[in-house]
């Protein structure tokens, strides 16, 4: 059977109206993204800062803190880095105020772009040239703080000359009904009849649902309808999600013991540890027949009762707060490109990776307050967390695939995942 080709012509930009809002909090970040953090950038911006015409002092610190990335491919694209070992963890040109040293002589436009864009994050969809924000920046987090409503939408025309085309097929990929599809999962997401447990079941509910339809007679807008007017019945199917906390904690302690590996700091993953009152046994296994290479396991057990001491402080200070958190999965929903309609097999994974991301947001929220629950340590942990995830596309993805491997990818087991109380 012959492929029907679609093309769709992108003449519009979706931009969320928190994205219109959002600044820079610069010296009053107390989680910078100038401090501990990988700062690459392209060829291009490497060698415009190498040419920048600077004071002396500036010009030293330009040739000090500006390098060649000599470890692994670069293809042009991570050329370069700012050297952070040379200043203790922060950004050479990080002055002591939380100013940036390059920006105050020479101006934005004289930074690497990397640094002009973050946390923003602009692409063409099937949908619309869309514009989102990372959680992963405090910035951000106080914008959805600050959205009691609820995250809103506009769509402006664009000038012709960002006009674009894209090209697509039906049959096997659902990519060119993007726009309602993606729609339909924002309206259960901010569905507040239900709570934000319920509406991630019922969205992958509609989703296992969607796998089903046959793709290449499809009425997006007409399932859509149906799937809306139907949320209210497949939450009754499910009154009482249930609860297996002790799978619960191993699944997301596996994603903290991950990231805690990898990391060269680890300051936030030990204040989790610790809370949970966690101890940790690491095994390594070598690899090949030289031992050069090793496998690096974590054992990890902890106190259930730290985790409910936790919870109920969480719980008595963050109750009216759940409109921060459906916020926060629908920015991270746009940001991911969340759903992933190219195959069947990739919707089903992309639905995996959100509620995978949803359940560890809730457990480092919980875990990260039982000394304190303020707003200041749910945005550092969330933030953190963010940068942990979404900015390694390769180890959250990695996560993904474990889950998948373990044959934990089902249904069943993202309803575990939920049950975070």
């Amino acid at each position: 059977m012959t492929e029907e080709k679609i093309n769709l012509p992108i003449h519009s930009a979706l931009i969320p109206v928190f994205y219109q809002k959002f600044h820079c909090l610069a010296q009053d970040c107390r989680d910078s993204c100038c401090v501990d953090w990988s700062i690459t950038f392209d060829k291009k911006d490497y060698l415009r800062l190498r040419r920048l015409d600077v004071p002396e002092a500036l010009k030293q610190r330009l040739e000090q803190g500006v390098r060649r990335q000599r470890k692994g491919k670069h293809d042009g694209v991570l050329y370069g880095h700012f050297d952070l070992n040379s200043n203790h963890g922060r950004c050479p040109f990080l002055d002591p105020d939380g100013l940036c040293a390059i920006q105050r002589a020479c101006g934005h436009d004289a930074l690497p772009t990397v640094c002009t864009t973050y946390p923003r994050k602009i692409v063409y969809s099937a949908a619309a040239k869309e514009y989102s924000l990372s959680p992963s920046c405090e910035g951000v987090l106080q914008q959805l703080w600050d959205l009691p409503e609820g995250v809103e939408f506009v769509e402006d025309p664009l000038p012709k000359a960002e006009h674009r085309t894209l090209h697509t097929t039906k049959g096997d990929s659902l990519t060119y009904c993007f726009a309602p599809l993606r729609a339909l999962c924002i309206d259960i997401l901010q569905d507040r009849s239900l709570s934000l447990t319920q509406r991630m079941l019922c969205l992958g509910l509609t989703l296992q649902a969607l796998q089903k339809e046959d793709w290449t007679d499809f009425d997006p807008d007409t399932w859509s309808q149906q799937s809306l007017a139907n949320i209210n019945n497949l939450a009754a199917l499910t009154p009482e999600l249930p609860r297996n906390r002790e799978m619960y904690l191993m699944q997301n302690l596996s994603v903290l013991n991950a990231i805690s590996i990898a990391a060269q700091k680890g300051d936030w993953q030990t204040e989790l540890y610790t809370a949970l009152g966690a101890k940790r046994e690491l095994t390594l296994e070598a690899q090949g027949e030289d031992a050069t290479a090793y496998n690096a396991t974590v054992t990890t057990t902890v106190s259930r009762q730290n985790y409910q001491e936790a919870l109920d402080r969480f719980q008595a200070a963050f109750s009216d707060r759940e409109y921060f958190f459906e916020n926060l999965m629908v920015a991270s929903a746009l940001y991911l490109g969340f759903p992933n309609l190219s195959s069947r097999e990739e919707l089903w994974k992309s639905y995996v990776s959100l509620c995978s991301l949803y359940s560890f947001y809730r457990f480092v929220s919980v875990v990260g307050c039982k000394e304190a629950a303020t707003k200041e340590r749910l945005f550092h942990f969330l933030a953190l967390s963010s940068r942990a995830t979404l900015h390694n596309r390769n180890r959250f993805d990695g996560f993904q695939e474990a889950l998948f491997q373990h044959e934990s990818s089902s249904l069943a087991h993202m309803t575990i995942l939920l049950r975070w109380d």
